[in-house]
């Protein structure tokens, strides 16, 4: 087996460029990455989709560099409060009321409508228990707030169990605590009750009426630390006492479980184990997220797994926001955009997706719809030409397909993509040998079979912008009756089947050699 190609990528705390070596992995030869999730209360607009094509593009990338990759994605269902903060309603629970549904309902139809707009954009999202669901890691996130009272890291408070930042600063950070007074740390107004504004909220008790809510008492393992905790530091009656976690713990249970290797299971999930956790140099290698998540969500993450005893992550990436109009996505100023939103106007979804791809993940993406038409065009331009190589090589008797293509060719691309990501720089050269092989194709009535595979490999392994697709064979019908009407000079009924064909999303180009098809939509 090869050895992986390192690659470079921008640390959003280190504030600068660094190096993702083999041999310096938390895994030899395997990169882990974990990816903020979104949160399932209502419609992801178009920026949302961006902190989720970054995941899968530092995957996509290390995979074509030779890594082994292990991905996950949460998704949150729980514990996001309407700010970044402690005070006010869960989002989830906000959205049930909102659409007169239960919580499952309202998790269940946004999570489903998240993955597929995700797919209509060609991305590869982790599956199964690589996507895990943060209601169901509540016994690890109670865990994680008792254990941190245990420890004397966090303390209670009437309304929950909040980290103590006093209590941790002798932690080795790669951020500042804020001073006394400075109430940024946590996005909300300092309440008094709180020991310090840097304090967070680890679990909240909720009114017994709330819709998501949790005991104590039902879960043993978190009982035995409760059980542990001096009864003089814990409020009375907690263990009937109906609570919810924090937004920011449900990423440390998820890593720490799902990345901590323990072979044990409680009810087929991986406990939590601090044993194997503690002193570790790394958990994870790369953690993802929008750039919302800098100043608070992430830095109370490295909070929570330094004060236990563990890091969390070696790097910490961010993708920049999506502007609208070089504004904000706001519903106030009516510029919040859906990808079914870009769908209705008649485009591509991957003309978004091309859009993602012109711009560096660590630059601000300004939408406009001048701009989408202008991505748009350049993939239906790109599709054109593809589908008239495809259409010259699959004519040709001395055409054969492989995956396989010459190292050296590869090692342009990946050059490229190596270094942080540069996407942009990507496109340019594949658009470039498109239209070097077209050039090619249409003067000398020639190709080079690895030029051509070459393409297909660079789409299908990075780009995944359909240049070459699977045609359906009723289109295939369309295509070959149209020739057969043309050759019998029955030119209307050629033209009825060509907008038969386009009424499908397709196109269709005549060569010298034969048709090609292409997808418009």
């Amino acid at each position: 087996m090869l050895t992986p190609r390192e690659f470079t990528l921008f640390d959003s705390y280190k504030r600068d460029i660094v190096r993702i070596r083999p041999d310096e992995v938390a895994v030899p030869g395997v990169i882990s990455i974990y990816s903020c999730g979104p949160t399932v209360y209502s419609y992801q607009h178009i920026g949302n989709y961006r902190a989720a094509w970054l995941g899968d593009t530092i995957t996509t990338v290390a995979k074509f560099l030779g890594w082994d990759v292990r991905w996950v994605m949460n998704i949150t269902d729980v514990g996001h409060l309407v700010g970044d903060g402690d005070e006010g309603e869960d989002k989830i629970e906000k959205g049930a009321r909102r659409d007169n549904k239960t919580v499952e309902e309202i998790v269940n139809h946004y999570t489903d409508d998240y993955l597929l707009q995700c797919r209509r954009l060609n991305m590869d999202l982790p599956e199964d228990e690589l996507r895990p669901v943060a209601s169901h890691y509540i016994n690890q996130q109670m865990i994680i707030a008792l254990q941190l009272v245990l420890m004397g890291r966090a303390y209670f408070l009437d309304d929950g169990i909040y980290f103590d930042s006093k209590a941790n600063n002798d932690l080795q950070l790669p951020f500042s605590l804020q001073q006394e007074g400075d109430s940024a740390f946590t996005g909300r107004e300092i309440k008094n009750r709180q020991k310090s504004p840097a304090d967070f909220a680890l679990w909240k008790f909720v009114d017994p009426q709330s819709l998501q809510k949790w005991y104590f008492g039902a879960f043993p393992e978190a009982l035995s630390i409760l059980n542990e905790i001096d009864s003089d530091l814990k409020p009375d009656g907690i263990i009937s006492r109906p609570g919810c976690p924090g937004w920011h713990s449900e990423c440390v249970a998820m890593i720490g479980t799902l990345f901590g290797f323990d072979e044990h299971n409680v009810n087929g999930i991986p406990t939590f184990s601090f044993d194997r956790l503690r002193g570790r140099k790394t958990t994870i290698d790369i953690h993802t997220g929008g750039e919302d998540h800098i100043d608070v969500h992430h830095k109370n993450e490295i909070l929570q797994s330094e004060a236990l005893g563990f890091h969390l992550s070696t790097y910490w990436v961010h993708n920049k926001f999506v502007l609208v109009d070089g504004k904000k996505m706001a519903k106030a100023d009516g510029n919040t955009y859906h990808l079914n939103d870009i769908i209705a106007k008649g485009y591509d979804p991957l003309a978004y997706r091309l859009m993602l791809m012109e711009h560096l993940y660590s630059e601000q993406l300004n939408f406009t719809w001048d701009k989408l038409d202008q991505s748009n065009n350049r993939l239906l331009g790109l599709r054109k030409d593809v589908a008239q190589i495809r259409s010259m090589a699959q004519s040709h008797p001395d055409y054969t397909y492989s995956k396989d293509v010459p190292a050296k060719q590869l090692e342009v691309y990946q050059d490229v993509l190596a270094d942080n990501l540069n996407i942009p720089l990507f496109l340019e050269k594949m658009q470039k040998l498109i239209g070097e092989v077209l050039d090619m194709v249409v003067s000398e009535k020639r190709f080079k079979t690895d030029n051509i595979n070459l393409i297909r490999k660079l789409d299908n392994e990075v780009a995944r912008l359909n240049l070459w697709p699977d045609i359906p064979q009723s289109l295939m019908d369309l295509a070959k009756r149209r020739v057969l009407a043309k050759s019998q000079k029955s030119y209307d009924q050629a033209d009825r089947l060509r907008e038969e064909i386009m009424s499908q999303g397709w196109n269709i180009g005549d060569y010298p050699w034969g048709y090609g098809l292409w997808k418009v939509r």
